[in-house]
């Protein structure tokens, strides 16, 4: 048989665009924002997003103009008309001011294709004719066997008329910047730039979607930074946004950040380095505390650095009590719940590279780092999202491994992005437990394992924020009804707090055991339906061994490696059930040093991983205790040993002894000492407060119930010692009762 060898080539169908522009951008905010980038590209300082009516599906239009430089004949037809363009790689700084180019990968102009069915793009260089292109985006999907070649737009060059002396660019600009920039305005202000019209909204504009892309806008660029930060100057970079007569006229004007920003209770800002180490300064806005904090921020030492950073992180109490302060300052709110819903307007944390915020980081309802369920885990001691307004800044040179995901929204993930996310945790960690101590109340001397606030837990029904939700969105103008349900709310926080106090005694030894008699119901029957399974499969093996003997033997290595992992899960769960609070065992006589190897095998394969040494030392007593009690005290304190060890760098010397021994007194002293980063002075007198913990995402219980357990069982104490024989973080244990 006679053969051919040819090439063949891709040759895209029309209908293509529909997917680039549509479903590419994941909404019509972003898609906007998409434009306005184009311009800030473009050397523009001053773009106009004029809406004109009527705002719903199929009718009325949306204009984007610009003041840029604008783009001649040949460039619209070699750069903008072609997909993909590599333009903006070759060239990635804009011409005229050397701004740090937004736009990479050649696709953005598409999002026009998301907010209508047709674009329109005028555009004027100096020197140039003036160039329109009409893109009916319905023509692509008008006959699905056409190819992307085969759809023409519509084009027309000449006299320059949209933009130019006594233009409608030049009359609108004036108009728009009249009383704000008459000195300094340019003369050819409106003679240069880009005008994209965008006929047949897909989407209606009413007062929630305009309200929530200004508040998109409000964010692109961030506040003017602190004198003490040094990071990119704003850019002379201003958003105007036109709404027609009625009920939207009043979101027309600049789009600006809340005054509420300038004012939050506590604040961090500072510098993390591309190897980690931070220089922070926390501050509060109605005293004058403050605190630094110099040292390492790495997230995981084994992956790759993020690159530097830049912080600037506001905080806010919305309690009532807190929030009555700034109704003493002209934030635009007239109640405490205005100022709450203010705030929780201006919340998340937004990223901005060279200057220029990264979609949707900063958006209220994307909580990227996870506050939400930090604050879940950890009421007493974690911000939720909603109380945090934060600026975080990276630029395209310093942060490469941070790359934008294809459809304009997020950041790939990646090592870096994991470690970008650790680090940004790692610092607010610092200023919630700075935060913890400054509202700190006076400790008594039996430490409580509260559960938390009111709307938590048991105690979700003596909440009063359904009320005050109520309140917020019906009767936001009722300063009188909202102090009531704010005085209310506090009465009934307090009362509960105290019923807390009482029950926090019964409750704090049986968290662990409970937890773990779940774990272990829920993970053997999980193991028993496996089982099952592997028998199935088993028998579907010998079956195939005969005509399908491939397919059979890949399905062993299948079975074998299930069979493994499922040996290993009934390993560990043997491993944690003394823990169990059912299975706690009676007090025994056995070999501390013996109890301790068992414990530890937990952490087995993060000690591995890490290559961490750890030793146990020390003289060999026996013991009359409880194994379960051994587990719970050698899991936290060595658990808490391995994660401060993996922020170290893997140069370091990474150790963990264990010692035991007798005093005189025939007490039992139980060490443990790391070469770890140690306890940070200014948290040594809060570490063993319920709920406190400095890890990004520690719940602040292990400490509480390993001191719970040595306390109560033993009659013991579990204490920080100011050094031991490593030169990180040592506790001890001493067990004076019950031990044989």
């Amino acid at each position: 048989m006679d053969s051919e060898s040819t090439q063949a080539y891709l040759r895209p169908r029309a209908r293509l665009m529909s997917t680039l522009g549509e479903e590419l951008i994941s909404n019509e905010r972003v898609a906007l924002t998409e434009l306005v980038k184009n311009a800030y590209d473009a050397d523009a300082s001053l773009v106009v997003i004029r809406f004109n009516a009527p705002l719903v599906a199929g009718s009325g239009s949306i204009e984007v103009w610009d003041d840029g430089h604008g783009m001649s004949p040949e460039t619209v037809r070699g750069t903008w008309l072609e997909i993909a363009t590599p333009h903006r790689h070759r060239s990635p700084q804009s011409e005229g001011l050397g701004r740090r180019v937004l736009g990479a990968k050649g696709i953005g102009r598409f999002s026009a294709a998301r907010l209508a069915q047709v674009t329109s793009l005028t555009t004027h260089r100096r020197d140039e004719q003036e160039v329109t292109v009409r893109v009916d985006w319905g023509r692509f999907t008008k006959d699905d066997d056409a190819y992307l070649d085969q759809v023409p737009v519509d084009w027309v060059s000449g006299t320059p008329r949209t933009f130019g002396a006594n233009s409608p660019a030049q009359q609108l600009f004036d108009r728009v910047t009249q009383g704000f920039r008459d000195e300094g305005r340019p003369d050819d202000l409106g003679h240069h730039g880009t005008l994209v019209r965008l006929e047949g909204l897909r989407q209606q504009w009413d007062e929630k979607s305009v309200t929530l892309l200004k508040q998109s806008l409000s964010r692109l660029l961030p506040p003017a930074p602190p004198s003490e930060l040094d990071v990119p100057d704003r850019p002379d970079f201003s958003v105007y946004v036109e709404t027609p007569p009625g009920e939207l006229g009043h979101h027309t004007g600049f789009v600006g950040a809340s005054e509420a920003l300038a004012h939050p209770h506590y604040r961090l800002m500072g510098t993390v380095d591309a190897d980690g180490q931070a220089h922070l300064q926390l501050r509060t806005g109605h005293s004058d505390a403050e605190a630094i904090i110099d040292e390492s921020l790495v997230g995981d030492s084994s992956r790759p650095s993020c690159g530097a950073l830049t912080l600037d992180i506001r905080t806010w109490d919305l309690e009532g009590t807190s929030l009555r302060q700034l109704l003493n300052i002209d934030v635009g709110a007239r109640s405490i719940p205005e100022i709450r819903q203010l705030i929780r307007r201006s919340s998340g944390v937004a990223l901005y590279r060279d200057g220029f915020r990264v979609q949707p980081f900063g958006e209220s309802g994307f909580d990227w780092l996870g506050f939400d369920l930090r604050r879940v885990n950890n009421p007493t001691l974690r911000f939720s999202n909603n109380q945090v307004a934060g600026f975080v800044y990276i630029s395209a040179d310093g942060n490469p491994g941070l790359k934008d995901r294809s459809h304009r929204e997020g950041l790939i993930d990646s090592p870096e992005y994991e470690e970008l996310k650790a680090r940004i945790l790692q610092a607010v960690s610092r200023l919630e437990s700075w935060r913890y101590k400054l509202r700190r109340p006076e400790q008594p001397e039996e430490k409580l394992l509260s559960p938390g606030t009111p709307g938590h837990g048991l105690f979700s029904g003596f909440s009063l924020d359904p009320l005050r939700q109520v309140v917020e969105q019906r009767h936001p103008d009722d300063v009188v009804l909202g102090r009531a349900v704010e005085e209310a709310s506090e009465t009934i926080t307090e009362g509960v707090r105290k019923v807390q106090e009482v029950l926090s005694q019964f409750q704090r030894l049986a968290t662990l055991g409970t937890l773990v008699d779940v774990v272990l119901h829920d993970g053997r029957a999980a193991l028993t339906r496996i089982a099952f399974v592997l028998e199935d499969l088993q028998e579907l093996v010998e079956n195939l061994r005969g005509e399908h003997a491939e397919l059979a033997e890949e399905l062993v290595k299948v079975h074998t490696g299930f069979s493994t992992q499922q040996a290993a899960l009934d390993h560990l769960f043997t491993r944690i059930q003394p823990l169990s609070g059912r299975r706690r065992g009676r007090p025994r006589s056995l070999s501390l040093h013996a109890e301790i190897r068992a414990a530890v095998e937990v952490h087995e394969a993060d000690l591995a991983k890490l290559g961490i040494d750890l030793e146990i030392g020390g003289e060999d007593v026996t013991v009359t205790v409880a194994p379960g009690d051994v587990n719970t005290l050698v899991l936290n304190l060595v658990g808490n040993a391995i994660y401060w060890l993996s922020t170290t760098s893997d140069t370091h010397d990474r150790s963990i002894l264990i010692e035991t021994g007798r005093t005189p007194k025939g007490e039992v002293e139980i060490t443990f000492s790391d070469s770890g980063p140690g306890v940070r002075t200014e948290i040594k007198d809060v570490i063993f407060d319920t709920y406190f913990s400095d890890k990004p995402d520690g719940i602040g219980l292990g400490l509480t119930i390993a001191g719970s357990v040595v306390k109560d069982f033993y009659d013991g104490a579990l204490s920080l010692l100011p050094s031991g024989p490593l030169p990180g973080a040592c506790f001890q244990a001493v067990l004076r009762r019950r031990i044989g």
